[in-house]
């Protein structure tokens, strides 16, 4: 397992240990805004964010293509737009505001970043008694094909 971190060297061989104290870290108003785990090239789990406000993802990537999932919860009302700040440093942004636009049902907190990520670091899958929304078609309309519409229409395993 790799974990990564905003402001650290990559740890490659990750213990669940490191993970939990990473998560530590990422609670702290100083620390890291973002933390990535990988388990192997296909696929990853990660979250940002600060202030208590955190968005939480996991991809599988198989071949060139991917579904990419985002961790959500059920609202009552309307599910309006919401920003999650994160990123020590960023060119456009002051510190730790550079703006993540999610919406307000993909907002989770630390205790959903712990269970997320800590389930992924443990079996490389998404913990299931959390609410995953598919969200790849939203990424795929950014990628573009080198063919004659230049569109991909939908990503799927084989």
């Amino acid at each position: 397992m790799l974990l990564k971190r905003e402001g650290h060297r990559d740890l490659p061989n990750a213990t669940i240990e490191d993970v939990v104290r990473a998560i530590d870290e990422m609670a702290r108003p100083d620390g890291p805004t973002y933390l990535v785990v990988e388990h192997g090239e296909d696929s990853y789990a990660q979250a940002a964010g600060t202030e208590g406000r955190y968005v939480i993802e996991s991809r599988t990537i198989f071949g060139e293509g991917f579904q990419h999932f985002r961790v959500c919860r059920d609202l009552v009302g309307a599910d309006a737009a919401a920003v999650v700040h994160y990123r020590r440093k960023c060119s456009k942004h002051p510190p730790r505001r550079c703006p993540i636009r999610v919406l307000e049902s993909e907002v989770g907190c630390l205790v959903d970043v712990e269970r997320a990520l800590l389930t992924y670091a443990a079996t490389g899958e998404r913990d299931e008694g959390l609410r995953w929304r598919d969200v790849t078609p939203e990424l795929v309309k950014d990628f573009k094909r080198r063919d004659d519409d230049g569109e991909i229409g939908q990503i799927t395993p084989r």
